[in-house]
């Protein structure tokens, strides 16, 4: 008989103490104000939380939700459950506003508090009496009267949702709570809450994780986005040259280099680089030039322009820079230029280069002569007196001629080096090649070494017998050229 009711004492001690919390309990640092149909719930902290303390009035002073104008995204969920979501999003920016109060909170040794959202404060202030009489019992700060924060956002970024412990009407007869929305830079109570065993995932509630189908880790059953998306970042545009069509979100680093013309017939293909064709290869008799216009970024502004005797008429240049290739024989042009903007003390223009043209817009209009090719727009030969190159191996000192002809000064070929007694020894050689000028002793001459490919690989002038180190040279046929002022001669060098 003994037995049986001390197994009835353990039955009846551990049914009451392993039933769930209710709504007024004393739990877990605070009064129990919501619990679901799984026993999951909200505890409310038995006294109100501040940023600062009025010392001179001697009392709490209320907090502010954030700074005005701020939008928080992280902040806008409502349902029973987003509370503790929007509190951590909000912590994110550090401050002593409402949110982190709660955050940084530790009252009855838990560190989980958080600021409760729309559904969470409304289901408390529907328990108030309960909860002030739990309070009474256990300790603590009973309701005030006054407006307190949820953790939810309104539509107007400016405002916080709000809630009121108690109301009254026209008359003054007292009615129960009511929601409302207040300026996020206004006072209003702070009173913390947190999860019974920090689980905040209650029934009917929205889930949270990844809900973006372009992520990796994107779950169809989740009803709200915590920002844990996983993507996978790469250049998300077909038509670029890199591509990648297993990523998921683009990152801003397409390559459109390899995209132009890739006919190596045409006048303006590039290189090998350029793989994509987007039609833009030009062919033509003529020469071909490259018109770009550099827009003027500090104001808002679009330039016309055209150029006489071409196919190229008025066109608006509007954000540039423009770029666009142009078959444009050699000769003298007019080019003009309107530009359709304000034009002020800050305005920088727009710069027109065509080939080795070049004309800064200062005014709104503009008219303005330019060359291209060999002659001005007098016919008088731009480059007389460069050096230049006839392709003759038997001139010297080429130069520009007042006709734009290449010239130079003939000068007597010498095949043999010997025909003016001028050694070179050792022949083969692999360390030091000894050029002895023979007749030309005395005489200032040019010493060059030719590759067999044509490169020049050693010069040097002399009046005497010279030496020329090549050790660190390639087993090879290479060619000696030594010139004056009236003969070139030149041998055959073997190294080995």
């Amino acid at each position: 008989m003994r037995l049986l009711f001390n197994a009835l004492v353990f039955f009846l001690s551990f049914s009451i103490f392993s039933q769930d919390p209710e709504v007024g309990d004393f739990h877990q640092g605070g009064v129990v104000f919501y619990v679901d149909s799984l026993g999951k719930g909200l505890i409310l902290d038995t006294t109100y939380l501040e940023a600062t303390y009025d010392w001179v009035a001697n009392q709490p002073m209320l907090s502010n939700w954030a700074a005005p104008f701020s939008f928080h995204p992280g902040a806008v969920e409502e349902f029973i459950g987003a509370g503790q979501f929007n509190t951590n999003n909000l912590a994110l920016y550090g401050s002593d506003y409402a949110a982190n109060i709660c955050y940084n909170n530790s009252s009855g040794g838990y560190t989980d508090w958080f600021l409760p959202s729309h559904d969470e404060l409304w289901q408390m202030m529907m328990n108030v009496e309960l909860i002030d009489s739990t309070i009474s019992i256990h300790g603590g700060e009973y309701f005030d009267v006054g407006p307190h924060w949820s953790s939810t956002q309104a539509l107007n970024p400016s405002y916080a949702n709000i809630a009121y412990p108690y109301s009254t009407n026209l008359a003054g007869d007292p009615m129960g709570p009511f929601q409302s929305i207040k300026s996020k830079n206004t006072g209003a109570l702070v009173r913390a809450v947190r999860c019974i065993d920090n689980d905040c995932a209650f029934v009917g509630s929205p889930t949270f994780g990844c809900n973006d189908p372009i992520a990796e880790n994107y779950d169809p059953t989740v009803g709200v986005n915590d920002n844990s998306c996983v993507y996978i970042m790469g250049c998300t545009d077909p038509n670029s040259c890199n591509y990648d069509s297993s990523a998921t979100m683009d990152d801003f680093t397409c390559d459109y280099s390899c995209i132009g013309c890739t006919d190596s017939m045409a006048l303006n293909y590039l290189n090998e680089t350029v793989t994509i064709e987007d039609g833009s290869c030009l062919y033509c008799t003529d020469e071909y030039q490259i018109i770009t216009i550099d827009y003027d970024t500090l104001i808002d502004n679009s330039v016309f322009f055209s150029i006489d005797s071409l196919g190229v008429t008025f066109e608006e240049v509007i954000g540039g820079p423009f770029n666009q290739g142009f078959c444009i024989p050699d000769g003298c042009y007019t080019l003009t230029m309107l530009a359709s903007c304000n034009i002020t003390d800050t305005w920088y223009g727009n710069t027109f280069t065509i080939g080795d043209f070049s004309y800064t817009l200062e005014t709104p209009f503009a008219s303005v002569e330019f060359y291209l090719g060999d002659y001005d727009c007098n016919g008088d030969c731009v480059s007389v007196g460069e050096p230049c190159d006839d392709e003759d191996t038997n001139t010297l000192d080429d130069v520009i001629q007042e006709d734009c002809e290449c010239v130079g000064t003939s000068q007597v070929i010498v095949d043999e080096l010997e025909a003016l007694s001028v050694l070179i020894y050792p022949n083969p050689v692999s360390n030091q090649l000894v050029i002895d000028l023979g007749d030309l002793t005395g005489i200032t001459s040019t010493i060059k070494l030719y590759g067999s490919s044509g490169r020049l690989l050693f010069e040097k002038q002399s009046n005497s017998t010279i030496k020329i180190d090549v050790s660190s040279y390639a087993k090879g046929l290479y060619i000696l050229e030594l010139s004056t002022s009236d003969k070139v001669l030149r041998s055959q060098v073997i190294v080995e």
